[in-house]
Protein backbone atom coordinates (compact mmCIF):
# COMPACT_ATOMS: atom_id res chain seq x y z
CA UNK A 1 0.00 0.00 0.00
CA UNK A 2 1.24 3.02 -1.03
CA UNK A 3 1.64 6.38 1.41
CA UNK A 4 -1.42 8.39 -0.54
CA UNK A 5 -3.44 5.18 -0.33
CA UNK A 6 -2.63 4.89 3.75
CA UNK A 7 -3.69 8.60 3.48
CA UNK A 8 -6.80 7.81 2.34
CA UNK A 9 -7.61 5.45 3.87
CA UNK A 10 -7.07 7.28 7.41
CA UNK A 11 -9.10 10.28 5.67
CA UNK A 12 -12.40 7.73 3.93
CA UNK A 13 -14.42 8.67 7.32
CA UNK A 14 -16.54 10.85 9.14
CA UNK A 15 -14.67 11.01 12.28
CA UNK A 16 -16.36 11.74 15.74
CA UNK A 17 -16.93 14.49 18.00
CA UNK A 18 -14.92 14.03 21.06
CA UNK A 19 -16.45 13.20 24.03
CA UNK A 20 -19.36 15.56 25.37
CA UNK A 21 -19.13 17.11 22.34
CA UNK A 22 -22.41 17.15 19.22
CA UNK A 23 -20.85 18.16 15.46
CA UNK A 24 -23.30 19.63 12.98
CA UNK A 25 -22.52 18.96 9.18
CA UNK A 26 -23.36 21.74 7.14
CA UNK A 27 -23.53 21.80 3.18
CA UNK A 28 -25.29 23.40 0.36
CA UNK A 29 -26.04 22.66 -2.90
CA UNK A 30 -26.81 24.43 -6.24
CA UNK A 31 -29.32 23.31 -9.35
CA UNK A 32 -28.97 26.23 -11.80
CA UNK A 33 -31.56 24.56 -14.03
CA UNK A 34 -34.24 25.03 -11.72
CA UNK A 35 -32.76 28.52 -10.10
CA UNK A 36 -32.72 26.95 -6.64
CA UNK A 37 -30.02 26.32 -4.23
CA UNK A 38 -30.83 24.30 -0.73
CA UNK A 39 -28.81 23.70 2.29
CA UNK A 40 -28.91 20.96 4.99
CA UNK A 41 -27.91 20.28 8.04
CA UNK A 42 -27.02 16.86 10.28
CA UNK A 43 -25.97 16.63 13.99
CA UNK A 44 -24.75 13.87 15.49
CA UNK A 45 -23.19 13.09 19.43
CA UNK A 46 -20.37 12.24 20.21
CA UNK A 47 -21.20 7.89 19.42
CA UNK A 48 -22.69 9.34 15.81
CA UNK A 49 -25.91 8.49 16.88
CA UNK A 50 -28.62 11.35 14.54
CA UNK A 51 -29.58 13.99 17.14
CA UNK A 52 -31.10 16.91 14.68
CA UNK A 53 -31.29 17.68 11.40
CA UNK A 54 -32.52 20.11 8.86
CA UNK A 55 -33.16 20.68 4.71
CA UNK A 56 -34.61 23.70 3.55
CA UNK A 57 -34.68 25.23 0.07
CA UNK A 58 -33.32 28.80 -0.73
CA UNK A 59 -34.69 30.59 -4.37
CA UNK A 60 -32.10 31.24 -6.32
CA UNK A 61 -28.71 30.56 -7.52
CA UNK A 62 -25.66 32.15 -5.11
CA UNK A 63 -22.04 31.37 -5.46
CA UNK A 64 -20.52 28.65 -3.78
CA UNK A 65 -19.40 29.70 -0.63
CA UNK A 66 -22.50 32.09 0.27
CA UNK A 67 -24.98 29.02 0.46
CA UNK A 68 -22.44 26.82 2.21
CA UNK A 69 -22.34 30.06 4.94
CA UNK A 70 -26.08 29.98 4.72
CA UNK A 71 -25.73 25.90 6.05
CA UNK A 72 -23.33 27.08 8.61
CA UNK A 73 -25.86 29.64 9.62
CA UNK A 74 -28.89 26.85 9.79
CA UNK A 75 -26.67 24.73 11.96
CA UNK A 76 -26.02 27.63 14.47
CA UNK A 77 -29.56 28.32 14.90
CA UNK A 78 -30.10 25.09 15.10
CA UNK A 79 -27.72 24.17 17.97
CA UNK A 80 -28.67 27.18 19.57
CA UNK A 81 -32.93 25.89 19.70
CA UNK A 82 -31.14 22.94 20.68
CA UNK A 83 -29.18 24.22 23.68
CA UNK A 84 -26.11 22.43 23.38
CA UNK A 85 -22.96 23.84 24.98
CA UNK A 86 -19.88 22.39 23.06
CA UNK A 87 -19.84 22.29 19.32
CA UNK A 88 -18.18 21.76 15.89
CA UNK A 89 -19.07 22.94 12.92
CA UNK A 90 -18.05 20.75 10.18
CA UNK A 91 -18.18 21.88 6.18
CA UNK A 92 -16.40 21.17 3.40
CA UNK A 93 -16.00 24.81 1.81
CA UNK A 94 -12.86 25.97 3.19
CA UNK A 95 -13.05 29.67 2.58
CA UNK A 96 -16.26 29.63 4.93
CA UNK A 97 -14.44 27.40 7.59
CA UNK A 98 -11.13 29.14 7.00
CA UNK A 99 -13.18 32.39 7.89
CA UNK A 100 -14.88 30.55 11.46
CA UNK A 101 -11.26 29.67 12.58
CA UNK A 102 -9.56 32.51 12.32
CA UNK A 103 -12.42 34.86 13.00
CA UNK A 104 -11.59 37.10 10.13
CA UNK A 105 -14.29 38.19 7.54
CA UNK A 106 -14.56 40.65 4.83
CA UNK A 107 -17.21 42.74 3.01
CA UNK A 108 -18.52 39.91 0.84
CA UNK A 109 -21.99 38.16 1.26
CA UNK A 110 -19.75 35.63 2.20
CA UNK A 111 -18.28 37.43 5.00
CA UNK A 112 -21.23 39.33 6.59
CA UNK A 113 -23.48 35.64 6.89
CA UNK A 114 -19.88 34.51 8.67
CA UNK A 115 -20.35 37.65 11.22
CA UNK A 116 -23.68 36.74 12.24
CA UNK A 117 -22.82 33.58 12.75
CA UNK A 118 -19.41 34.21 14.92
CA UNK A 119 -21.70 36.19 16.90
CA UNK A 120 -24.00 33.75 17.49
CA UNK A 121 -21.81 31.14 18.29
CA UNK A 122 -20.53 32.97 21.65
CA UNK A 123 -23.73 31.63 22.98
CA UNK A 124 -21.29 28.11 23.32
CA UNK A 125 -19.31 27.19 25.85
CA UNK A 126 -16.97 25.73 23.38
CA UNK A 127 -17.10 25.56 19.72
CA UNK A 128 -14.82 24.77 16.80
CA UNK A 129 -14.86 24.30 13.19
CA UNK A 130 -13.18 21.89 11.06
CA UNK A 131 -12.83 21.55 7.53
CA UNK A 132 -14.10 17.75 5.95
CA UNK A 133 -12.75 16.74 2.36
CA UNK A 134 -16.33 17.08 0.04
CA UNK A 135 -15.97 12.99 -0.55
CA UNK A 136 -16.46 12.81 3.44
CA UNK A 137 -19.55 15.16 3.11
CA UNK A 138 -21.57 12.56 1.89
CA UNK A 139 -24.58 12.39 4.20
CA UNK A 140 -25.05 16.05 3.90
CA UNK A 141 -24.97 15.80 0.44
CA UNK A 142 -27.59 13.81 0.11
CA UNK A 143 -29.44 16.55 2.63
CA UNK A 144 -28.73 19.23 0.79
CA UNK A 145 -29.93 17.68 -2.39
CA UNK A 146 -33.22 16.52 -1.07
CA UNK A 147 -33.72 20.79 0.10
CA UNK A 148 -33.53 21.21 -3.56
CA UNK A 149 -36.60 18.71 -4.60
CA UNK A 150 -38.99 20.27 -1.43
CA UNK A 151 -41.07 23.67 -1.11
CA UNK A 152 -40.92 23.96 2.53
CA UNK A 153 -38.19 23.41 4.95
CA UNK A 154 -38.24 19.92 7.12
CA UNK A 155 -36.20 19.47 10.60
CA UNK A 156 -35.96 16.02 12.27
CA UNK A 157 -35.31 15.52 15.52
CA UNK A 158 -34.19 12.37 17.23
CA UNK A 159 -34.76 10.55 14.13
CA UNK A 160 -33.12 10.68 10.92
CA UNK A 161 -35.37 10.80 7.75
CA UNK A 162 -35.08 7.34 5.74
CA UNK A 163 -33.45 8.35 2.81
CA UNK A 164 -29.98 9.15 5.13
CA UNK A 165 -29.96 5.94 7.64
CA UNK A 166 -28.02 4.01 5.30
CA UNK A 167 -25.57 6.75 4.59
CA UNK A 168 -25.57 7.29 8.49
CA UNK A 169 -24.97 3.64 9.48
CA UNK A 170 -21.98 3.60 7.08
CA UNK A 171 -20.22 6.54 8.88
CA UNK A 172 -20.34 4.78 12.15
CA UNK A 173 -19.79 1.34 10.69
CA UNK A 174 -16.44 2.76 9.19
CA UNK A 175 -15.17 4.83 12.27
Amino acid sequence: MTLSMVAQSVLSQWKRPPAGYVKANFDGAIFVEGDISGIGVVIRDAEGNFMAGLAKQIPGIFAPEVIESYAAKAAVELLLDLHLPMIILEGDCLKVVKMLQTTETDASACGMLVDDILRDIQSFATWEASWVPRQLNNVMRRVAKYACSISNGCIWRDFPPDFIVTALAADIISD
